[in-house]
């Protein structure tokens, strides 16, 4: 019975030891914050700083100037007639010369005789000396096209004439003894003169060889009927493109 009672004392006397230990670690913890804290003062007025631009002067003075007010442009009015000095007419007043007032004298003229208006010529408009073949009224023809009716139908066989010619009478051969290779183009131009014939032949191509061929084949074309504008025979200039590509 005392070993228990022992016991007992024993364990109460640590219970006791740890509530003092933990009340004076309080205690402690209190005391420290009281004395040490820092007081915190707080106030109603807000500071403020205005930071100011600096000012750049030159140290001359300028005296002020109001502004100057917007000129008012004044707006004149018509002038008004006075009343008084109106003149009064009497409505049953007859107008004794209302005849002279309002008559219309016709207008006298001479008849027009027909045969005093002059034509003017054909002769008297400037035209230029050679036109286009796309450009001219009537395209010159080529032996064998002039049963066609259209002057487009006239010119697509002009083109096809052409071509057929240089087709045959062109001497392709010439560029494989030149030493060409590839595709080869000439570009021809002629004019067909006011009398059907072809003059002024002028060539380009790669090699002079080729261009003295392209005019001899354009100096065989025939004579043909010449172009018309305005029921007058001009020169018409044509464009040929003759292409071809050398066999290797």
């Amino acid at each position: 019975m005392s070993n228990k009672h022992d016991a007992n004392v024993r364990k109460s006397a640590l219970v006791n030891f740890q509530i003092g230990l933990i009340a004076s670690l309080l205690f402690t913890y209190v005391m420290f914050e009281v004395y040490t804290a820092t007081p915190v003062v707080v106030s109603n007025e807000q500071s403020l700083i205005i930071d100011e631009p600096i000012a750049d002067w030159s140290g001359v003075y300028k005296v002020y100037e109001a502004p100057k007010s917007a000129e008012i442009v004044e707006k004149r009015s018509k002038p008004v007639a006075d009343p008084e000095k109106f003149t009064v007419i009497d409505d049953h007043k007859k107008i004794s010369e209302a005849r002279k007032e309002f008559v219309n004298d016709p207008v006298s003229s001479d008849p027009i005789d027909p045969s005093s208006i002059i034509d003017v010529e054909p002769d008297g408009i400037d035209e230029p000396e050679v036109l286009p073949f796309v450009a001219v009224e009537y395209v010159p023809v080529f032996p064998g096209c002039e049963k066609l009716k259209t002057n487009s139908e006239r010119a697509s066989c002009f083109s096809d004439k052409i071509k057929r010619v240089v087709a045959k009478k062109f001497n392709t051969d010439l560029g494989e003894d030149l030493g060409l290779k590839g595709l080869q183009r000439i570009y021809v131009q002629f004019e067909v003169y006011k009398d059907g014939t072809i003059q002024n032949i002028m060539a380009r191509a790669p090699h002079p060889s080729l261009v003295k061929e392209a005019k001899r084949v354009v100096a065989k074309f025939p004579k043909m009927t010449p172009g018309m504008q305005r029921d007058r025979a001009v020169t018409v200039r044509y464009q040929l493109p003759i292409v071809f590509k050398v066999q290797n």
